[in-house]
């Protein structure tokens, strides 16, 4: 059973706005304690389905919004004594579709968009692995690097910034999956002028043409990304991380403009384009369809319309696509 067990520190004078909010939870599955002294706060303790958590958080900071001297906490339970005995309860609430709470999804989300040195370190190191394995044709090689590469965590992380409106994490989130693009494409320039792209390697062969696979693929990458997140587990991601494919084509953009074969580049670089916003439209989609959405639409915090930004996405995803179509079919253009 999904549990979730919040603790609320917070002042006598508002328990009473407190006990307001769970009057519609059993008194058994709420209890508080108070801390010593006249002035000293009261702990109360909450123990919830982890699908009627968001609601409860939601009601308590819209209650407290504003006041001093409280905080709250939500921590994930791995059991329950006693179990339940209602076999049919069990399995109405194991059948829910639930995610994590907003503030969960946030911390996990937040902390993959960091733009720290591990990260650049990380994607500068997955670089190197992925254009070995690109320019000799080893194919465990290049998947290797896409296990390493932490690349598909500012996307993500962008995706939920779009579902809440929330233009600092949109920025912060940009700006370190630009600086992660920047220096994968640096360290593939420098290895294609020391160690020049191979024509005889198949991996590096980017022909521009466009198939329902290439559109498909980082769409379906994407919206698996972001129900694993959404759920609360991290477990499925590094099958996610290969599935996405964002580092080959990447790599390849670099080692091939290191080897001055700027045709194929292009071609690569546009691919890596559809990839990118293709993921991000899909997890934008799957975090709007899990009810994923701020407090309050009306916060000035909140000003980005989610249908704008989907909107947005879907049209890059489609001038990406033709791009990338055109490249495999020059004489369409030419008349």
């Amino acid at each position: 059973m999904a549990d979730r067990l919040v603790q609320l520190v917070v002042s006598r004078s508002d328990f009473e706005r407190v006990t307001a909010c769970l009057r519609e939870i059993s008194p058994r599955d709420w209890w508080a304690v108070p801390g010593e002294g006249e002035d000293a706060r009261l702990t109360v303790f909450v123990s919830l389905h982890k699908a009627d958590a968001q609601d409860v958080i939601d009601r308590l900071s819209d209650t407290l919004e504003g006041r001093e001297d409280w905080r709250l906490y939500s921590v994930a339970t791995e059991s329950n004594l006693p179990e339940m005995d209602d076999e049919e309860t069990r399995e109405r609430l194991a059948q829910r579709e639930v995610s994590a709470t907003r503030e969960e999804i946030y911390s996990d989300v937040r902390s993959g968009a960091a733009l720290t040195r591990d990260y650049l370190i990380l994607s500068s190191l997955a670089t190197c692995v992925a254009a070995i394995g690109l320019n000799s044709g080893q194919v465990a090689v290049v998947i290797g690097a896409m296990v390493i590469a932490p690349l598909l965590g500012p996307i993500m992380a962008f995706a939920f910034g779009t579902a809440l409106g929330n233009l600092d994490l949109l920025r912060i989130s940009a700006r370190s999956l630009g600086a992660g693009i920047a220096v994968s494409v640096l360290f593939a320039a420098l290895i294609g002028q020391i160690y020049p792209a191979s024509s005889e390697s198949t991996l590096l062969d980017y022909d521009g043409v466009l198939s329902l696979r290439t559109v498909i693929l980082p769409l379906a990458s994407g919206a698996a990304a972001a129900l694993t997140i959404a759920g609360g587990s991290t477990s499925g991601l590094i099958g996610v991380m290969v599935a996405a494919a964002l580092l080959p084509p990447l790599a390849a953009f670099g080692l091939l403009v290191g080897s001055g074969n700027w045709s194929m580049a292009s071609r690569a670089l546009v691919s890596v384009a559809v990839n990118v916003i293709a993921i991000n439209l899909a997890a934008q989609v799957v975090f709007v369809l899990k009810g994923i959405r701020p407090r309050r639409w009306k916060s000035e915090a909140h000003a980005t319309s989610v249908r704008i930004s989907l909107a947005i996405s879907a049209l890059l995803v489609i001038a990406a696509s033709a791009a990338l179509w055109g490249f495999g079919h020059p004489d369409f253009w030419s008349g």
